[in-house]
Parts: structure tokens; C-alpha cells; sequence
């Protein structure tokens, strides 16, 4: 399986060698894929050092001479440590920037709190005009390159670090326009999970046991919140939804926002980190089984409906 960040990096390579006006900023050099940009087309890549800050700040001038222009980086330092960038530049400024987030979670384990991003998704929904997308399959992050390359705009993409399983059936061009993907048959007494990333597959995994009691939507593109969800599920009465962010603005408050911006009220309980920072070691499987986000944590949810 290939990493997501070389899937999203080798499709603009590829579209570099027709397109000079795109431009690769990174504040890392630990990829594969980005080897081979950097030596294909040396004039299109700027390495900003351990400065997001100021890489921001390059690709909003970038933007505004028309150039599109990717920003690539870890995901705690590319969300909170530039997030003022982020709002001044793209965001006030409504410049198409596509910001690369790797490492969402706990995926930097051991790395300790300062390089956990458990954050980032509740500050990001907060940057006005911003599109934010969390793939959980290498088909769905290649869509969202595309995408961005064929449309830019502003959109912060949180890529997982470690290697994810290929979903089945594949999301196809439709379920890539829906911003979703349901999984399983719609029934009324079935529970709908919810989730994104790493932890979707966490999810069906916990409960493949009995998966015919359950559907499982992926929320690929959490925003602009899917308009087309509601009408999809308006059936089921109680979904859970998990998400490995800490509690405040994560992805349980942006489904019950969209849900409620449709007049849609049903039960909704969310499966998260709890509220604090995490010093242990122990590896990401480790700090999720012992803060309530383990496979058995999951199932047990399900049964407080």
C-alpha cells in the first residue's frame, strides 16, 4: 500500500509536466513522491525550512499571481502554528491554496503533545471559505488531488501517516461529488456510524461482527457540510460518530450542525478524545485503547442507543 501524502504528491508531478504555474511548498523533505518533484522540476518546488509561517505567507503571494499553489507539511504545525497566516492569506484574501496536512491525530506517536494534531479539524472549520477533507483510502485521496488541480481552492486536506486499507466498493466519481460514501444497506432500525480517516476503518472493524445492524458513512468532506446527506439517512434515528480529536468543534459538532441546519434531530452520540493533552508512550494503537477510542470502546458505544 502506498502512502497517501505519495499518492496526492506523484498526481501533481504528473500534472507538472504540462502546467508550470503550479508550485510545491514544503516545510519537510520526509516523502518519497517528493524526492521526485523536487528533482523533475527544481524551479516549481521552494522548500520553506521549519517556517509554515512564512511558507503561508509565500503561497498567498504565489496565489495572487494566479500561480495554484500546494502547501505541504506536518498537520500540527501546518494547522495552529500558521493559522493566522492561513486566516489573513487564503482565508480573507479567498485565494484557492491547497494545504497538505500530514500526520492528523495521534498518527506522530511518540512524538508527545506538541506533535499531536487533535485540534486542527475544529480550528480549521472555523477559517471562513475553507474546504476541509479527510480521506480514509489512497482512490479517495488521488479524487481530492485531482480536484485540486483541476479546481483549485481553498481546502485543507488531512492525510493519515500510516498506510490505509483500499475501501470496497471503490468511491467513484459520485460519492466524490456527494463529499460521502454509505457503506451497507439503509434501514431504519440500523445504527449509522460516522467517521473519517484512519479511525473509519477502526470502526468497521470493531463491529464486522455484526456489521448487517450497522451502516457505515464515510465523511470524506466535512465542509462544506454534504447537502445531500440528510436525504440519504432521514430513515435512521441514531448515529455514532468518531472522530480521534479532542471534543470541542470535532466531527460529532459538524454533524450535528449540518444535520440540524436541515431540521434533522436525531440521536447523536459521540466517541472521541477526551478533553486534554497526552504525554504517555505506548505507540497510537496504545494512547487509543487507553483514551477510549479502542475497537471495544467503539462497540460499546453502540450499545448506549
Amino acid at each position: 500500500m502506498t502512502l497517501q501524502r505519495d499518492i496526492f504528491i506523484k498526481e501533481i508531478t504528473k500534472k507538472m509536466e504540462n502546467d508550470k504555474k503550479i508550485y510545491f511548498l514544503s516545510a519537510d523533505f520526509g516523502a518519497a513522491a517528493l524526492d521526485e518533484l523536487r528533482a523533475k522540476f527544481p524551479k516549481n518546488f521552494i522548500h520553506c525550512g521549519i517556517s509554515e509561517q512564512a511558507m503561508l505567507d509565500i503561497a498567498t503571494g504565489l496565489a495572487l499571481e494566479k500561480n495554484k499553489v500546494f502547501v505541504y507539511a506536518m498537520a500540527p504545525f501546518l494547522s495552529l502554528r500558521a493559522i493566522e497566516q492561513v486566516k489573513c492569506g487564503p482565508g480573507l484574501m479567498n485565494l484557492p491554496i491547497c494545504m497538505i496536512s500530514v500526520g492528523i491525530g495521534l498518527g506522530y506517536a511518540d512524538a508527545g503533545p506538541t506533535h499531536y494534531a487533535n485540534e486542527d479539524f475544529s480550528c480549521f472549520r472555523s477559517i471562513v471559505g475553507s474546504s476541509i477533507f479527510t480521506p480514509s483510502d489512497n482512490q479517495t485521496t488521488k479524487l481530492i488531488a485531482k480536484d485540486m488541480l483541476t479546481k483549485p481552492k481553498f481546502s485543507y486536506v488531512r492525510l493519515d501517516r500510516d498506510k490505509q486499507y483500499d475501501l470496497q466498493p471503490k468511491v467513484n466519481n459520485t460519492d466524490y461529488r456527494n463529499g460521502f460514501k454509505i457503506f451497507g444497506k439503509i434501514v431504519e432500525n440500523k445504527i449509522a456510524v460516522i467517521s473519517h480517516g484512519k479511525i473509519f476503518h477502526d470502526c468497521i472493524q470493531a463491529l464486522k461482527q455484526k456489521k448487517n445492524k450497522y451502516i457505515f458513512i464515510n465523511l470524506f468532506r466535512s465542509k462544506p457540510f454534504p447537502s445531500n446527506l440528510v436525504k440519504s439517512v432521514k430513515k435512521i434515528k441514531n448515529f455514532l460518530v468518531v472522530d480521534e480529536q479532542t471534543p470541542s468543534g470535532n466531527l460529532s459538532s459538524c454533524v450535528f450542525e449540518g444535520f440540524r441546519d436541515k431540521n434533522f434531530f436525531p440521536k447523536i452520540i459521540s466517541k472521541s478524545l477526551p478533553e486534554r493533552y497526552f504525554f504517555e508512550n505506548g505507540g497510537r494503537e496504545y494512547l487509543l485503547n487507553k483514551f477510549g477510542l479502542s475497537k471495544k470502546d467503539i462497540l460499546k458505544a453502540t450499545k448506549d442507543f
